[in-house]
C-alpha cells in the first residue's frame, strides 16, 4: 500500500487527459512506479526461501536418505552435531557468496536504475 500512495496522482490525471484506459494506466505508470518495492520484495523473498530450516527438520528431520534436507540444516547437523566447524564456515562463506549473485541477478532481471 505504502507503493500505492507514493506513486504521484498527476501522473494519472495525465493519462486520463491523455485518453489511456484503466489496463494502459496499470501497465505504463502503476507497474514501473512499483518496480523498485518488486526488486526488495523479491530480494528478500528469495533469501527467506533460502533461510528454511526449521519446518522440514521438524517434520523429516532430513527426511528420508537426505531428500528434504536444505542448506542450513546441513550446516547446522556438521556444525553442532559432528563440530566440523571449519568445514561448515567455508560453506557458509560460498552460502553467503551465492546469496549476493543471487540478488545481483535479481536486480539485473528486473533492471533497476
Amino acid at each position: 500500500m505504502a507503493g500505492l500512495k507514493n506513486i504521484d496522482h498527476a501522473m494519472y490525471e495525465a493519462a486520463d487527459i491523455d485518453g489511456a484506459n484503466a489496463l494502459s494506466k496499470f501497465l505504463h505508470i502503476t507497474i514501473p512506479a512499483l518496480r523498485p518495492i518488486t526488486m526488495f520484495l523479491v530480494i528478500t523473498t528469495t533469501i527467506q526461501a533460502f533461510k528454511l530450516i526449521v519446518q522440514p527438520m521438524v517434520m523429516t528431520g532430513g527426511g528420508p536418505d537426505y531428500s528434504t534436507m536444505t542448506i542450513l540444516q546441513y550446516i547446522y547437523e556438521y556444525g553442532f552435531r559432528h563440530r566440523n566447524v571449519g568445514y561448515v564456515s567455508a560453506i557458509t562463506l560460498v552460502f553467503t557468496f551465492f546469496l549476493v549473485v543471487v540478488s545481483i541477478l535479481i536486480k539485473k532481471v528486473l533492471k533497476e536504475e
